[in-house]
């Protein structure tokens, strides 16, 4: 039995994603390697494997889409690794275009797309069949509470308290805090003393937090309403300062920029996918993202007037709604996306 290497996302879904893999292909964590990634650098991760991956292995892919400027070299890399002997799974639930499809497929890569759950969900689903197993009765616990804060359901009472978890991200380092909670999840916790006490830590400083982002918000209005506010490292979730922005200022679209140059978009009628994929991101109809590259001027102003970057952020989502048309109709776009 060969080595299993897993790469999945860095939040609530891809941690519960990667314990329903460890679950479905019966391994513990410590058989397993498991690497983080977002959408613009899955490449990079990849290609942080490619040299230790050997005939008989198994590499997963949970909870990531590639992006315009990752796609090309994932497919080169994976190609590479499949012609090792290694066997590529890929479990996701974001709007893939069918060229992107058809060129994983044709590489030899099982690329399963399931757009009705999170992908926690697919793997709960599609990995164990794959394997031979019977999904259990914890594994459909898993889903339905992932699910729930993943797709903005919050139809299960530890949606909300999990989400928080999960995003837990000072004191002890991140990736350290996410194999944690990939280990509890695969041994069948799903909630426990520890994150308890996390969920505490989190609520506490949300609070604190929240004045300060609000106070940087920078609106624009045009064909839409864009609000952006800029986010520092740790709580709240982007979800969270997403829902507030849409309210408080009764936008159509909300923009959280962090540190890092990345872009969260968030939307309840517009189809900010869209907008995130012209960006050289992807994501879902009312959830997205994307990476920003700051002009010099905008980086160096923000060190005096931290809303020149929300500002920035705002007019480029704004500029981009409007040229790919997203704001007229609001609304329909998101139904005919759910169809794909």
């Amino acid at each position: 039995m060969g080595h299993l290497f897993i790469i999945t996302h860095t939040d609530l879904d891809g941690a519960g994603s990667a314990a329903a893999a460890l679950i479905a292909y019966e391994r513990k964590i410590e058989e397993a390697t498991i690497l983080f990634a977002e959408p613009y650098n899955i490449h990079e991760v990849i290609r942080d494997i490619v040299e230790h991956v050997t005939k008989g292995d198994v590499l997963v892919l949970s909870d990531l889409g590639p992006n315009r400027t990752s796609i090309d070299e994932t497919v080169e890399l994976l190609e590479n690794i499949v012609r090792k002997g290694v066997s590529v799974d890929w479990y996701d639930h974001h709007i893939w275009p069918e060229d992107w499809q058809e060129s994983m497929k044709s590489i030899g890569v099982r690329l399963t797309i399931d757009t009705s759950t999170c992908a926690t969900g697919v793997v709960a689903r599609y990995a164990s069949q794959y394997n031979g197993r019977e999904r259990d009765e914890y594994l459909e616990k898993l889903e339905s509470a992932v699910c729930a804060a993943d797709l903005w359901r919050w139809d299960h009472p530890l949606a909300p308290k999990l989400f928080r978890v999960a995003d837990t991200r000072y004191g002890e380092g991140p990736v350290e805090w996410r194999r944690r909670l990939i280990e509890k999840f695969s041994n069948g916790i799903l909630w426990d003393r520890e994150m308890e006490e996390k969920l505490s830590e989190y609520l506490n400083r949300e609070l604190a937090n929240f004045n300060k982002i609000l106070a940087q918000t920078y609106v624009a209005k045009g064909e839409c309403v864009v609000a952006a506010t800029y986010k520092e490292r740790g709580p709240p979730s982007n979800s969270f300062i997403g829902a507030s922005l849409l309210s408080r200022y009764n936008s159509d679209i909300a923009v959280i920029v962090r540190n890092n140059g990345g872009l969260s978009l968030r939307s309840r009628s517009v189809n900010v996918q869209i907008i995130a994929s012209a960006l050289g991101g992807g994501g879902h109809p009312r959830a997205a993202g994307a990476k920003l590259n700051l002009p010099l001027i905008a980086r160096l102003l923000g060190k005096v007037w931290r809303k020149s970057i929300p500002r920035y952020a705002a007019r480029l989502v704004l500029k981009t709604a409007e040229d790919t048309g997203v704001c007229r109709g609001v609304g329909s776009d998101i139904e005919s996306a759910r169809m794909m």
